[in-house]
């Protein structure tokens, strides 16, 4: 179908389109107000140029060149924001970033880089998984439900699932109770 709005014409389809494709076209339109044709270097920086590098530095924008000759191949010139005390290792590493760039895109994407001094955010460390801990009750109760299952890595697996969901699960809190001495006076019970 095709619709005819202010002597453009638009080729309509009636297809799905998956949520990725239209959402990386949103983030191509916004990253281009940066010099970024494609918006894959700032998402996959730690990729391309590695944890260590990628924790002192940001690339903030890509200048290409003006296209005076068709055969030219010239890349463009990245724009980086380092750490302060990191920019000198950027200069001396900055063969090695160019490298690996050009060759995440395939072609001389970048022929050189700036750096500017400034401050990055730390990233959060990632959590590190902690087994979950389980009475020997909640332990009996697990094995008693799974004792039917006669694949080892199957019941080992939805072990490991049931003794998360019980390790979510809040410890029941013993109630304090007044307890009667002697004298008639009570006091209370607490197991601290």
């Amino acid at each position: 179908m095709l619709i005819m709005v202010d002597s453009k014409i638009i080729k309509r389809t009636y297809k799905t389109s998956s949520i990725a494709d239209i959402a990386r076209r949103i983030n191509n339109v916004a990253f281009r107000r940066y010099g970024f044709a494609r918006s894959e270097i700032l998402m996959h920086w730690p990729e391309i140029v590695g944890s260590v590098l990628a924790r002192s530095s940001l690339p903030e924008r890509l200048v290409m060149p003006k296209k005076n000759n068709q055969m030219e191949t010239k890349g463009g010139v990245l724009h980086i924001r380092v750490n302060g005390s990191f920019a000198p290792e950027m200069q001396h590493l900055e063969p090695l970033v160019i490298d690996r760039i050009n060759s995440y895109y395939g072609f001389n994407a970048v022929h050189r880089l700036i750096c500017h001094h400034g401050i990055i955010e730390e990233q959060k460390p990632l959590k590190i998984y902690e087994q979950p801990i389980l009475s020997d009750s909640q332990k009996n109760e697990l094995h008693k439900m799974l004792i039917d299952i006669k694949d080892g890595e199957l019941r080992e697996s939805l072990f490991q699932v049931g003794a998360e969901l019980l390790s979510r699960d809040k410890p029941l809190e013993i109630e304090k109770t007044k307890r009667f001495t002697r004298r008639g006076q009570g006091s209370t019970n607490s197991k601290d």
